[in-house]
């Protein structure tokens, strides 16, 4: 060292000020280049989000990466409340594990709901205050962000014809508040009328119609402010649903009704389109109106798959209170042949899949115990559940069925706990009515075993 200083005639302030300088560039430059493999490799991680694969239609099945693929799912309609900071994230992590432990891969989720603060049979806070105007402490980013970790996807409702999220009653009364919401305790034909006019009456549907769009495109194109990842671009979601329960406008009496129908779901289902070309669409309809109904509400060619919903009681096949076999075989004879019928409809007439996606059961209502106890038994409840799991694995086997998802999951939460808990039950009905708990294991294991069957008859 001494050498090279006198042979270059550099002094020794000199020297070092070389030196240090020279330390600097060597410093500087590790930093670049182990800098630019991180951000390599989160371009890398980015681009393969963007590539992992998305479930398509084949014929009447679902494909995913080139093999079958069957929904084993749940509802979870309350996500997004549960997964505000200020709802209770440690519970979503809890049921989310639960769900996975025993085989279950899709949630019905609300991707909608629509305010003011302050009306009845609501779920609050809303999504949706007033139309374009978001509460952005909603979990729904948070809750996507989770169920990607556990490698399960959801199914995103994107308005309700119920009132218990605000919904398409909602909507008619932002365009005419001339009177008021006639909210029913349950469906009944004044709240029908008045929420069909969303899709039937002249003075309020088109303008309706841009507040909902406005909202689907707001959804589909939103940036999740916790994984960074464009809504229309995250395989966590498996598809897009219009609304929960849709229904008919028989009860109108409209000569066209099929035809206003059949264009709201058509122009709808198209517009998603338009925006997402990576996921599928459905329309969230139960089939209870029949075959023709059936027809004008998936014969789009933008629906992909076609939707179903069997409910016994509320349908009045079945009594909770009755302990007799002939009421719970009533009940399961109602739901074979509904299952076979839609099934049929579906996969022959549209040449569609089909997705169960909601059904339920009381808990046993003839003891002495209340039905809406989590503690009451839920003997009918296994059995009906099994016969169900057996009847779409059967219609899975000839292509004519591709999964089911019960009504509804609560998970670790009790309607007796002291603060609102969004049990399974919407807001507007009895808390525990058809909730399914993490304690009720008999029934978690009929969804496992389902899905190791599906497991072992795919190898």
């Amino acid at each position: 060292m001494k050498y090279i200083w006198t042979k270059t005639n550099l002094s020794l302030d000199r020297a070092l000020a070389l030196l240090c300088f020279l330390l600097i560039i060597q410093v500087t430059s590790f930093i670049i280049f182990k800098a630019r493999p991180l951000l390599q490799d989160n371009l890398y991680s980015t681009q393969m989000e963007q590539t992992k694969s998305f479930v398509k239609v084949d014929g009447t099945r679902f494909i995913l990466n080139n093999k079958p693929h069957y929904i084993i799912g749940a509802n979870y309609w309350q996500a997004m409340n549960l997964g505000m900071e200020s709802g209770n994230r440690s519970r979503v992590l809890k049921d989310l594990e639960t769900l996975k432990e025993n085989g279950f891969n899709c949630l019905r989720i609300m991707a909608a709901s629509e305010g003011p603060p302050g009306e009845p049979y609501r779920m609050y806070p809303a999504l949706m205050n007033a139309p374009g105007e978001y509460d952005e402490s909603t979990g729904l980013d948070w809750f996507l962000a989770q169920l990607k970790n556990y490698d399960m996807t959801a199914i995103m409702t994107l308005s309700n014809f119920w009132h218990w999220s605000g919904g398409f009653a909602q909507y008619v009364h932002w365009v005419d508040d001339s009177k008021p919401i006639p909210y029913p305790e349950t469906a009944g034909t004044a709240f029908d009328i008045y929420t069909s006019r969303f899709y039937t009456d002249e003075k309020v549907k088109d303008t309706c119609q841009k507040y909902y769009l406005n909202h689907v495109k707001t959804v589909i194109n939103r940036v999740n402010s916790v994984n960074g990842i464009v809504y229309k671009n995250d395989p966590t979601i498996f598809s897009w649903e219009l609304a929960n329960e849709p229904q008919a406008v028989d009860v109108l009496n409209i000569p066209n009704g099929h035809d206003l129908v059949f264009q709201w779901f058509d122009n709808t289902a198209k517009f998603i389109k338009s925006l997402d070309e990576n996921h599928l669409v459905t329309t969230g309809t139960e089939g209870k109106h029949g075959k023709e109904w059936f027809i004008t509400m998936h014969k789009s060619d933008y629906i992909d798959f076609t939707s179903v919903h069997v409910w016994v009681e509320n349908w009045g096949h079945y009594n909770s209170d009755d302990p007799s076999p002939e009421n719970y075989q009533r009940a399961a004879n109602f739901m074979l042949g509904f299952l076979q019928d839609t099934s049929d409809w579906s996969t022959q007439l549209l040449k569609k899949p089909v997705l169960l996606g909601e059904y339920g059961m009381a808990r046993d209502g003839w003891k002495e115990i209340s039905k809406y106890d989590p503690k009451a038994t839920v003997t009918n409840r296994n059995k009906y559940f099994k016969e169900i799991s057996n009847k779409i694995l059967e219609l899975e086997k000839q292509n004519a069925s591709t999964g089911l998802m019960f009504w509804a999951f609560a998970g670790t939460a009790r309607p007796t706990d002291s603060r609102p808990t969004w049990v399974g039950d919407p807001p507007h009905e009895v808390p525990g009515w058809y909730s399914v708990y993490d304690s009720d294991l008999e029934t978690l294991r009929i969804f496992f075993d389902h899905s190791k069957q599906i497991i072992n008859e795919s190898e």
